[in-house]
């Protein structure tokens, strides 16, 4: 995944181009709702690429916001722009398949991410990062693809999904993005059902899925929200975000 990434890194504008508006009036949008009120609250953000969810919530009120990723290259574009606008916003290198216990966040979130891992082993690992790096009560917060997209059309963000009608849980697939020279990511199939089943594996309670905004009504969205949370050690699960 680093290394697609890295690619993506050399024409990123362009890259952004294409997906930026979407994000920016969709996905974002539909986090941040979901999430509620963040004042306060520290976050880690799972595969922040060049970091456009980080800075989402630091202006939005989050007080201490770590952004991780496998590509150095990206890390390198978001502390750019952090350089260029200092939110306070801190960046590291981390592949989190067997990310270390950064802190305990109040939020973690991974934003279109999860669906990188190439089997249902490598998805647990993922989930057991976010997890591990949770306070008691935190909330997971996870922008995953919808598995419901129909193949070879254009996505409400320019996405060509290059994949047969019916997969199973972990089978690859591409994505081509529109730019010039055309994008193509590898990523991997995985159904809402395995996401759920993971995360309950993993030890996470409250699993369910958020509604998306900003969409016309009858549009399928690109990537679905999914929340999370690690309970208490008494085994609740109410939190500050709520």
């Amino acid at each position: 995944m680093s290394l697609q990434y890295d690619e993506i890194a050399a024409h990123y504008r362009e890259v952004d181009r294409v997906v930026g508006p979407y994000r920016e009036n969709v996905e974002i949008p539909s986090l941040l709702h979901a999430l509620g009120r963040v004042d306060g609250a520290s976050v880690l953000d799972l595969g922040c690429g060049g970091g456009p969810f980080t800075r989402a919530l630091r202006r939005q009120g989050a007080a201490d916001v770590l952004g991780v990723d496998a590509s150095a290259a990206m890390i390198e574009l978001a502390r750019r722009t952090e350089q260029q606008e200092q939110l306070g916003v801190r960046y590291e290198v981390h592949d989190i398949v067997g990310l270390p216990v950064l802190g305990a966040f109040d939020i973690v979130t991974a934003a279109l991410v999860l669906h990188y891992a190439d089997s249902r082993s490598t998805l647990a690992r993922m989930c057991r990062s976010a997890y591990v790096n949770l306070a008691p009560h935190g909330r997971l917060l996870a922008i995953v693809g919808n598995p419901r997209l129909q193949p070879q059309v254009s996505q409400p963000n320019g996405f060509v999904l290059n994949r047969p009608d019916r997969l199973r849980d972990g089978d690859p697939f591409t994505i081509s993005i529109p730019t010039t020279p055309p994008t193509s990511l590898a990523v991997h199939y995985w159904s809402c059902a395995a996401y759920e089943d993971v995360l309950k594996d993993c030890g996470f309670t409250d699993v369910s899925w958020e509604p998306m905004t900003g969409l016309p009504m009858d549009t399928e969205p690109v990537g679905l929200v999914l929340s999370a949370r690690r309970p208490g050690a008494d085994g609740s699960s109410r939190g500050k975000t709520e």
